[in-house]
């Protein structure tokens, strides 16, 4: 599988790691998991990872994603995503997923360091700490 998902609750948030090149229907699968974790909850946070992969894909398959990410918006509820993106590539699809999704309740942000991540997500610990607790 090219992505891990741990949910630490204590914490209240999830992390999706993408650990190879993940195409359009994984990363759809993906998110079909997150609502589907039990315990899952309106106001979750999500780190997703995308360090450790390389994801190909074209205009046509984020918007495909950001629909697939409407339909599940309303069990989110308000709250936040933060990407994590090594690459130009990666970071630049994010940031056309976060203009799709821009009306939806989940707020979206990529970052390319952890150090630009920190204490967006306002759980009040630096990403890299949220990370160390919520190990693969």
């Amino acid at each position: 599988m090219a992505h891990t998902i741990r949910f630490n609750r204590d914490l209240g948030v999830i992390v999706l790691r993408a650990k190879q090149s993940m195409d359009i229907d994984e990363l759809e699968q993906s998110f079909a998991e997150l609502v589907n974790l039990p315990g899952f909850k309106e106001g979750l946070s999500l780190i997703f990872d995308f360090r450790g992969s390389t994801t190909p894909l074209t205009s046509a398959d984020l918007r495909r994603l950001a629909i697939y990410a409407e339909r599940t918006d309303a069990r989110w509820g308000n709250t936040r995503w933060s990407f994590l993106a090594a690459t130009d590539v990666t970071f630049g699809l994010s940031r056309m997923f976060m203009a799709l999704t821009a009306k939806h309740q989940v707020e979206t942000h990529v970052f390319r360091t952890l150090v630009e991540a920190n204490d967006w997500l306002g759980l009040g610990m630096e990403i890299e700490q949220i990370l160390r607790r919520t190990p693969d």
